[in-house]
């Protein structure tokens, strides 16, 4: 029985792409799950850190990962979901865009804004193999700002960028509680959802969780 049969009538074709997930923390990590749970087959994992205690209560971690790789601990988790997923981990700095082919999908989740920009720059640096589309998630304190990128370039993304001395002063420790990581993460995937149904996107939105508000356009 297909995980996918109670809903193949809203979503099909999410194996047909390659989804790189840049920064395996709170964002990334709800993203991966939530997309292999639609039917996502294939990632591309890239983040540098270990498992830390505090992500357990925020992101998709258990106990048992403490202290491991992250991208090894969401690989395992995704696998636990489709044991048939195709899964890379990079553990590491971002400094090679591991393109597959024309179905490539980035999903931007790292903390720091500067590393955003310049992981933007190395995926666009080559105009054969950059992203199909581009979906930065990015979490304040209980605030989510969502903006999509299709057909990304460089100068597009640096007219939604602002450096990381201009955002949020909290500590990502801070920012979030599991219910904005996963909602996060079910904005990203709803957005994958339209573009593969050929739906309305919203090309930037902001969330108020303590309002329960929505702006978009």
């Amino acid at each position: 029985m297909s995980i996918t049969t109670r809903f193949d009538d809203i979503v099909k074709g999410l194996d047909e792409y390659t989804f790189h997930i840049l920064g395996c923390g709170a964002i990334g990590s709800s993203t991966a799950i939530q997309l292999a749970r639609m039917g996502a087959h294939q990632f591309i994992l890239y983040d540098m850190d270990h498992v830390s205690e505090e992500n357990v209560g925020v992101s998709h971690y258990i106990l048992s990962d403490i202290n491991k790789n992250k991208v090894d601990c969401l690989k395992q988790h995704i696998l636990n979901i489709n044991e048939s997923a195709i899964v890379t981990p990079y553990h590491g700095l971002f400094e090679i865009f591991n393109y597959e082919g024309a179905n490539d999908v980035v999903i931007l989740g790292f903390d720091s804004m500067s590393a955003r920009l310049n992981a933007v720059k190395i995926m666009c640096s080559n105009p054969k193999t950059k992203p199909l589309f581009i979906i930065d998630g990015r979490m304040g304190a209980e605030q989510y700002q969502q903006y999509f990128f299709p057909k990304p370039t460089v100068s597009l993304y640096e007219k939604k960028w602002y450096p990381d001395s201009e955002g949020d002063p909290e500590p990502c420790t801070s920012k979030a509680t599991s219910y904005c990581s996963n909602m996060s993460g079910s904005f990203i995937v709803n957005t994958v959802k339209k573009f593969i149904m050929g739906e309305r996107i919203q090309k930037e939105l902001v969330f108020s969780f303590p309002a329960m508000l929505m702006k978009n356009k």
